[in-house]
């Protein structure tokens, strides 16, 4: 679509490691105190892949507000973003498809509760908003690796259509970087670093690369242990990765 085909990255590239920190500072959970046992059960809403991608709503914002967004900004600016019409539309099918299923469950299962469309209409909502939050988190941890890595001398580039398209995370001349979290939920029986990236959702990059013109770097973390807080790379993964770029940019194994 000529929105993302024509979108520039400029801002990230201002944006410094204390950046960060500042959001980190402002930060509020996108669901607060509701439990993921609520809403853990919708599929719908845990698979959804929009047809215009997270990745590129979060870009968009990233221009918008000249850094990374608060999540606390999103829903204003998904309103009033004349550019975000399918967005809105594929959220708001997907939102009343989740409520209705949700009310029959509710219904059949406990035929005497009070108001059960409100309670299906809040499960309807927040479900959509964990997924979106998890998006917005993953966003968040890419944009701060790279930061990290540039704080560091690299020149790492970032680019929606890249990460949508061909699951870079960013890169760094014919080297292609991906941040790789292992999800538990999608864990395999035990295996070596080499092939941990089975364990999560994401597909690896080098599946869409075949041959030997391009290098990977994958920075691989563990699950986050607690929920609404921002997860990001180690020092000590930074600088393995780094070390990991620098090898291949001086074309050594």
């Amino acid at each position: 679509m000529s929105t993302m085909r024509d979108h520039v990255t400029k801002a990230i590239y201002d944006c410094t490691l204390g950046t960060f920190d500042d959001i980190k500072a402002r930060h509020t959970h996108p669901l607060g105190e509701i439990s993921k046992e609520e809403i853990r059960h919708i599929d719908l809403a845990s698979n959804w892949e929009p047809d215009f991608a997270f990745v590129h709503l979060f870009h968009l914002m990233l221009e918008a507000k000249g850094q990374p967004p608060l999540w606390s900004e999103f829903d204003q600016f998904v309103e009033t973003d004349r550019r975000l019409e399918m967005f809105r539309a594929d959220r708001a099918a997907l939102q009343d498809r989740i409520f209705r299923e949700e009310l029959e469950k509710i219904k059949t299962r406990f035929p005497k509760a009070a108001d059960p469309e409100n309670k299906a209409q809040f499960l309807a909502k927040a479900s959509l908003d964990w997924r979106i939050g998890n998006a917005y988190y993953g966003f968040m941890r890419e944009m701060y690796t790279a930061v990290a890595l540039r704080e560091k001398g690299l020149n790492v580039k970032v680019h929606p259509l890249a990460d949508a398209n061909f699951r870079a995370d960013g890169w760094l001349g014919r080297n292609i970087l991906s941040v790789f979290v292992i999800n538990p939920r999608f864990k395999v029986a035990d295996q070596k670093r080499a092939e941990q990236r089975q364990k999560g959702r994401k597909k690896a990059v080098e599946d869409l690369f075949p041959g030997n013109q391009f290098g990977f770097a994958e920075l691989t973390m563990e699950g986050a242990e607690r929920f609404g807080e921002f997860h990001f790379p180690s020092q000590a993964a930074i600088d393995e990765v780094e070390r990991s770029l620098r090898r291949m940019l001086n074309g050594s194994s």
